[in-house]
């Protein structure tokens, strides 16, 4: 029913498309070129019109233009861009289009400029005179940025067609060093594949535990457009670019004032956000100096669990037994719960036989489903004429990220671990000395002691306060050479410096000391004279507030963690023709690129000794230094023939040393075919092959602790469960006990909330990607207005470096029929009640990624003045099939193919259609997104059909759709470039399918990030120009 339902969506669409397209087909080009600066308008127009131009800087400067905005051909819509400028057009030499000042209006001055062109930057290709590429490039305009409402870059990058949501505010609530980055991943295939560019140049990275550049970090108003390409980019970008290359081009034509505020709500509470932006730009001494400056707040508000009823849902999904627990509450509770719960406190005191259903800690009350955030941002750039044919420029960015968040107050027990090793638990109270315990409970315990579960909410909240602070710069100086060459040298500089406290966590060391107490001549005291001299003070954890203010205060530990990176880039290339060909010219570059990237952490000392609660992250440094050649060409062969109206071949090399032994030199190269049988018909296909060189905490990093969701393959098995799983689940002495122990002989995992530690391992080597993309272009002549284009991808990615997921770590342990005593049941640590406590991710070169699919774009714009309607209308599709994205390892005796299409995340289908219509004061768009039926874990499917179940719970997700609205207005008030704007995001207010805790991709709070946790959200801003 559910592919019925999108194929009519599509034949519909695919209908009003035709009908459209016959009842214009007439017209000509329809062009979108707004009113202002010349020179961004000629960008646009040569974008638009698949067109050459050259012009002089300081001919268009301080420019203006009223732009074009209709249906005409391509020479009179460059004739009325150029109407009141003084400029006309000519044809030069090599037959491009130059704009050059009409005769009448020359000086001796500008007579005698030198040709100097600004460089239009091209994502995948430092080339000069390149405008198509042999692979897909898809840009997004400042006006859409602008108007689609969205909560930073990466939140808008995710509506274009394979770019994926990397980490966001929505999914790393719980991450110990993700939390508040807003980072995208291409083709799934991981943010640290994906190479992130500020105007073709590298940047540093936000996170001390990854390579990943947050989005946030970079100020909007300083964007002008984004152009994200996919595909094998490395030969022209060096490492990193496996999946392809997002390249964020900023503002170079302010001239004048912008300001703007924004601010959001939502339909359902909380989750309120505001920005304010300004910049300003013009030129100086003679038009030789540009200077533009600016800065933008925005503050995106809590959005707390308490204000989505679906976050307070209490249940619990049990995988194993396809059975679901509800209310699911921790058994770690506010007054202490003694001798496996036959004793606990409330707040009537002392109570027998806790059950947890009822009695309980429900923390969900306390979460967050969107992490609150502070950020500023500013930045400067300039360029400068020092003479007429030298230019020097130069870039700073600045920003500050300030994330702050809660979680329940922390927990112990007497199997809590601490540790470098986790070598230490804090063990069980003494019954006949512990002045606390009272008379029941130690009549219940063991000889060997009381065990205790205590949530020390006295202490107050997890606080998680985070601070990014980060610089980048670049300073540069270009120029030309005879004979049309041009020539550029560039620094950057790029330093992070992140500082993350955790609050309220504990001492562990001193809980452990505060435990041991007794009664001395009736004074109760630390029973270790160590613990007496550090100023031990003991602790009563038998009641609801039984912890005094000076007990929380002896084992309170805040603590802190600070991550440095630093890069250091050098890099330059000459580009010009070599050449002249019968077909055109040879257009090449040659350059060079030195790199050195360094990592640094400092935590607290009671991090460094395993002493506090909180997350585990060691002190590290490493440095990675990459000395690197390249070269690019792009060769017209054929042109203007029968059957041959243009092919080109594109190729380019690159040529990288590293200083790290098992990487040593690396070659990347690419080479593609562009072939136009006529000129409405582009066919396109490159080969690549891309390396990316582990990073610095890939390589150098001991284990640091992070917090995953785990659902527990052994949560649900009984005494009577069947299969290997089950059976090696029991063999666990713990479980079986723990089974033995439940009321309904059940074994339950009593927290999703897992250490989960990640490991380098400097062994790594470089992982190779090659990549194959085969598509075409349609532009049809005889019908303006109307673009389409196709694209299959292959991307193959061997020796890739990454730690196998938690899920997958825990199938290799216990579906070995052999037992569970191998290489993937080392990395698992249980405590002495069975209950998962750490799963170690150590990262390794394994064998295979693979991510297979095709593309398919189409789009349609055409004037609606026929039929009497001014303005005009916009129609477009996007639709995604993806085809494999799989990894191999090794197991214990066979190769392990995980795929994850048709998961959570990774649908096979999934679409983005617009609808928009606009003229001089108005714009209107419906945006719609298609997400097709999916599964919530292939593997758990796998394990529903072994165990016969005809409807297991929570498997099989229907189609998804969302709907969003913009519309925008610019009121003609005395001439003034006002401009009105507001957004209706998820009309329908659909959150997606309900998962709850214990699913692969859901979380405590029943949601998945995939779709969304906001709901139906809007923004109203307004934007003035002066």
């Amino acid at each position: 029913m559910t592919k019925i339902s999108f194929l009519r969506h599509m034949l519909t669409g695919s209908a009003c498309a035709l009908i459209l397209a016959g009842a214009a087909a007439a017209q000509t080009r329809n062009f979108d070129v707004p009113s202002g600066e010349l020179q961004g308008a000629l960008d646009a127009y040569a974008r638009q019109a698949s067109v050459q131009l050259v012009y002089r800087t300081e001919d268009v400067r301080g420019v203006r233009t009223r732009g074009v905005r209709e249906a005409v051909d391509a020479e009179t819509a460059l004739r009325r861009l150029l109407e009141g400028t003084g400029l006309t057009v000519q044809r030069d030499s090599s037959g491009a289009l130059a704009i050059v000042r009409q005769p009448v209006q020359k000086t001796t001055a500008n007579d005698d400029h030198a040709s100097t062109v600004d460089e239009v930057v091209v994502t995948g290709s430092r080339l000069k005179n390149v405008f198509d590429a042999a692979t897909p490039v898809v840009s997004m305009e400042r006006e859409a940025l602008l108007e689609g409402g969205y909560m930073d870059l990466a939140e808008a990058l995710t509506d274009i067609p394979g770019v994926e949501e990397g980490s966001s505010l929505a999914n790393n609530q719980s991450a110990t060093q993700a939390n508040g980055l807003s980072t995208i991943s291409l083709r799934n295939l991981g943010e640290n594949r994906t190479l992130t560019l500020i105007d073709g140049h590298r940047t540093v990275s936000n996170a001390g535990n990854r390579n990943a550049v947050s989005l946030s970090s970079i100020p909007e108003f300083f964007v002008d457009r984004v152009e994200v390409t996919t595909g094998g980019g490395s030969a022209v970008y060096g490492s990193d670019a496996i999946a392809g290359v997002v390249n964020i081009i900023t503002e170079r034509n302010l001239n004048g004032v912008r300001a703007r505020i924004v601010g959001g709500t939502t339909h359902d509470g909380g989750g309120d956000s505001i920005e304010y932006s300004v910049g300003a730009g013009g030129r100086f001494l003679d038009d030789r100096l540009y200077v533009m400056a600016g800065a933008t707040y925005d503050r995106q508000f809590k959005l707390k669990a308490t204000d989505r009823q679906r976050a307070l849902q209490s249940i619990l999904y049990m995988p194993a037994s396809n059975t679901v627990v509800t209310p699911d509450r921790s058994t770690s509770i506010a007054g202490g719960r003694f001798v496996s719960g036959r004793w606990f406190y409330d707040d009537s005191g002392l109570r027998p036989n806790m059950v947890t259903a009822v009695d309980g800690y429900e923390d969900r009350p306390e979460g967050t489903l969107i992490t609150p955030r502070d950020n500023l941002n500013g930045a400067v750039k300039f360029d400068y004429a020092v003479t007429d044919g030298i230019k020097l420029w130069g870039q700073l960015l600045y920003s500050n990220v300030v994330t702050d968040s809660t979680r329940a107050p922390t927990t112990f027990s007497n199997t809590t671990s601490f540790g470098v090793n986790d070598e230490f638990t804090l063990g069980r109270m003494s019954r006949t000395l512990n002045p606390f315990a009272p008379a029941e409970i130690k009549a219940a315990a063991s000889s060997s002691g009381i065990d205790f579960r205590r949530r020390v909410v006295e202490v107050g909240p997890n606080l998680i306060h985070n601070e990014r602070e980060t610089i980048r710069s670049w300073v540069g100086i270009e120029g030309s050479l005879p004979n049309d060459w041009d020539w550029k040298l560039t620094y950057g500089y790029g330093k992070f410096s992140g500082e993350q406290i955790r609050g309220n966590t504990l001492n562990l060391q001193r809980v452990q000391w505060a435990l041991d107490s007794e009664r001395v001549n009736g004074v109760v005291q630390c029973r270790s004279a160590a613990a007496r001299a550090d100023g031990c003070v003991p602790l009563n954890i038998f009641g609801v507030g039984s912890i005094t203010p000076e007990m929380a205060n002896y084992i309170r530990a805040n603590t802190f963690y600070r991550p440095t990176n630093r890069q250091d880039t050098i890099e330059g290339y000459v580009s010009g023709a070599l050449f002249e060909l019968p077909a055109g010219p040879v257009e090449t570059a040659f350059g060079f690129e030195s790199r050195r990237d360094h990592t640094q952490t400092r935590t607290d000392p009671l991090i460094q000794s395993g002493v506090a609660s909180s997350s585990f992250l060691p002190e590290y440094e490493g440095t990675i230094k990459a000395n690197e050649v390249f070269a690019e060409a792009s060769v017209p062969l054929l042109a203007d023939l029968p059957f041959a109206h243009r092919l080109v071949f594109n190729g380019a090399v690159r040529v990288a040393d590293y200083n790290l032994e098992a990487v040593g030199t690396t070659v990347s190269y690419r080479a593609g075919l562009q072939w136009s049988p006529i000129s409405d018909l582009r066919l396109r296909t490159e080969y690549a092959r891309a390396q990316r060189a582990p990073d610095t905490s890939e390589l150098f990093s001991p284990p640091r602790d992070d917090a995953d969701t785990v659902a527990d393959i052994c949560s649900g098995v009984t005494a009577g469960t069947a299969g290997v799983v089950a059976q090696n689940c029991r063999a666990d002495s713990r479980i079986a006990a723990a089974i033995a122990a439940a009321p309904d002989g059940t074994f339950r995992q009593l927290n999703t909330q897992i250490k989960a530690p990640n490991a380098g391992n400097p062994n790594l080597f470089e992982e190779t990607a090659d990549t194959l993309t085969v598509g075409l272009v349609y532009r049809p002549s005889y019908l303006p207005g109307f673009e389409a284009s196709v694209d299959y991808y292959d991307i193959k990615i061997s020796d890739v470096i990454a730690s196998l997921s938690n899920s997958a770590l825990l199938l290799g342990c216990y579906s070995d029929a052999s037992g569970a005593d191998n290489v993937f049941c080392d990395t698992i640590t249980r405590d002495e009640d069975g209950q998962l406590a750490r799963i170690l991710n150590q990262e390794q070169n394994l064998n295979e990624t693979r991510a297979r699919g095709v593309d398919v774009a189409a789009s349609y714009r055409f004037d609606l003045e026929q039929w009497k309607v001014p303005g005009t209308f916009r129609a477009s599709v996007n639709y995604s099939r993806r085809l494999e994205l799989s990894t191999e390892y090794d197991s214990i005796d066979k190769v392990e193919l995980v795929e994850t299409v048709g998961e959570v995340g990774t649908a096979k289908n999934e679409a983005r259609f617009g609808l928009s219509w606009y003229d001089d004061a108005w714009s209107v768009r419906w945006s719609s997104r298609f997400i097709g039926e999916v599964v919530d874990s292939l593997e758990r499917q796998q394990q529903a059909v072994a165990a016969g179940w005809a409807d297991p719970l929570y498997l099989y997700l229907d189609e998804y759709w969302r709907h969003d609205l913009s519309v925008s207005f610019k009121p003609n008030i005395n001439n003034s470039n006002l401009k009105i704007f507001g957004t209706v995001k998820n009309i329908f207010n659909d959150y997606g399918p309900f998962l709850p805790d214990g699913t692969e991709s859901g979380n405590a709070y029943n949601y998945s990030s995939a779709y969304g946790v906001i709901g139906r959200a809007f923004t109203l801003g307004v934007q003035i120009e002066f």
